[in-house]
């Protein structure tokens, strides 16, 4: 989560678009400094950015350091900027089975929020049964990855549905459907997120000694 917010935040003064906040988890704010602030869970963050969609500017205002009139590449390529590194990490740290494990991880997501009552719990057994018999380094880059294919999935929200957006709006800053189609991409997102915090809830319920 550090690192895939960090770099977004990074790539966005590198196209020279103006950052407004930058959030490390959700919650509670339990530290501030500038525009940087650090949440009590440490689950997911954001990256705020100039942006005329969310927020009324000067009608002087050229839009230049705005992320919504930046040309259509840049706007694809900003919500992926996290994930890229991060997964490119990942891999140098896993090797080839790194690769695999990235593919997988869409099936495992999908079919694991559908049953998140036996399928899921294969699957979460699986990773604590990786984590108890490897390193740091391997568990993390193991999480990063199944972290990134979650990302990468085309709802709103998350990164892979940001950049379809991008690709839909074709380089407009503006176009009147958006917030229509925004709603309905951020359901499926909500049920699989829904569905996996069940899966983990239930995991640990019946974990020995808990």
């Amino acid at each position: 989560m550090l690192i895939h917010i960090s770099v977004m935040a990074a790539c966005a003064r590198l196209f020279g678009i103006t950052v407004r906040s930058i959030s490390y988890g959700v919650g509670p704010t339990l530290l501030s400094w500038g525009k940087v602030h650090v949440k009590l869970l440490p689950l997911a963050g954001n990256v705020v950015l100039k942006d005329t969609r969310e927020e009324t500017l000067y009608d002087d205002d050229p839009c230049l350091d705005t992320y919504n009139f930046q040309p259509l590449w840049k706007q694809f390529v900003l919500p992926l900027s996290g994930v890229v590194v991060l997964l490119a990490l990942s891999l140098g740290i896993m090797g080839a089975s790194g690769w695999n494990s990235f593919v997988a991880a869409f099936g495992q997501i999908v079919h694991g929020a559908l049953a998140p009552l036996s399928t899921a719990q294969e699957l979460l057994g699986e990773g604590e049964t990786f984590a108890r018999t490897h390193g740091f380094a391997l568990v993390f880059a193991l999480f990063s990855l199944k972290l990134c294919a979650f990302n990468l999935l085309p709802f709103a929200g998350l990164n892979g549905g940001q950049a379809l957006l991008a690709i839909a709006r074709g380089g407009r800053a503006f176009v009147a459907w958006e917030e229509t189609l925004t709603k309905w991409m951020l359901l499926p997102g909500l049920a699989i997120l829904l569905a996996w915090v069940v899966a983990l809830a239930v995991y640990c319920w019946r974990m020995p000694g808990l």
